[in-house]
Order: structure tokens, then C-alpha cells, then sequence
């Protein structure tokens, strides 16, 4: 199984803002969990380390923890999968962000589990297994 990390979940790690995240995140490491994160998740890290007062320190925080992470491009099951998955939810009025769904189609199309507090956000998502590491 491949376990997915969205954005906010690296935001907690580097700044260390809940401390069950972390220790979800070493027990991943320490048990062999395959990790990896979309090319999204990396330009939305990216972005943020472009807006920080010290982006080289950012920088080097988002670095460490992407060392045990495997960043993985779109393909075009990927993008199959999100613009089904925005067709679906569009009658329904409750579209999720251009980014989000991007994520989802990823982690849909390749038989992911994504990990991330945004449960609200991804839980209409018809078939995306989640993980909630904020809540024990």
C-alpha cells in the first residue's frame, strides 16, 4: 500500500504544530510504509517556501522530510481520474479545488491511500481511501 501525503500533512511535520502526526510519521518510516506525494503537493510546498522571510530555511526543512518521500508526476490516468471525479461532484454544487482534485484523480487512478487532515474536503470523493493522521 502506498500512503499519499497531502499538503497539510507535511506543513504540520515541518513545523511541528501536532506531535500525533509526527509519531504517525516515524512509525511509517521506521515500519517500511511506501510514501509518496504528488507533483501538486510539491509545487503547493514550493509556493509556500516562495513566500516565506526565509525561504532557504524553508527550503531545508520541506527537503528533509521529502527525502523519505517518493514525488511522483501526473500521467494521464491521473488526469482521467480527477476530470471524472469533477464531473461527478459538479451537479451536486460541492466542487473541490482545481489542486485537491488533481490530488485525488492521482491517488484514485494509482490505488492510493491519501493522508490528510482536509477529511472534509476529500471524503466526497466516491472510492479514495483516506487516512486522518490529526486525529488519534
Amino acid at each position: 500500500m502506498t500512503l499519499a501525503l497531502d499538503t497539510n500533512v507535511f506543513i504540520d511535520l515541518i513545523r511541528g504544530r501536532k506531535a500525533i502526526i509526527r509519531q504517525r510519521w516515524d512509525k511509517a518510516i521506521l515500519a517500511g510504509e511506501n510514501l509518496a506525494t504528488s507533483l501538486i503537493v510539491y509545487h503547493e510546498l514550493q509556493f509556500g517556501i516562495a513566500l516565506r522571510s526565509d525561504p532557504v530555511g524553508e527550503a531545508l526543512n520541506v527537503a528533509e522530510v521529502l527525502e523519505e518521500v517518493a514525488i511522483e508526476p501526473l500521467n494521464e490516468d491521473d488526469v482521467t481520474a480527477a476530470a471524472r471525479t469533477r464531473a461527478k461532484l459538479r451537479p451536486y454544487g460541492n466542487p473541490i479545488g482545481a489542486y485537491d482534485v488533481l490530488i485525488a484523480g492521482q491517488a484514485l487512478a494509482r490505488g492510493w491511500t491519501l493522508v490528510t487532515s482536509n477529511v472534509r474536503e476529500f471524503e466526497r470523493i466516491e472510492g479514495l481511501e483516506i487516512q486522518d493522521w490529526s486525529q488519534p
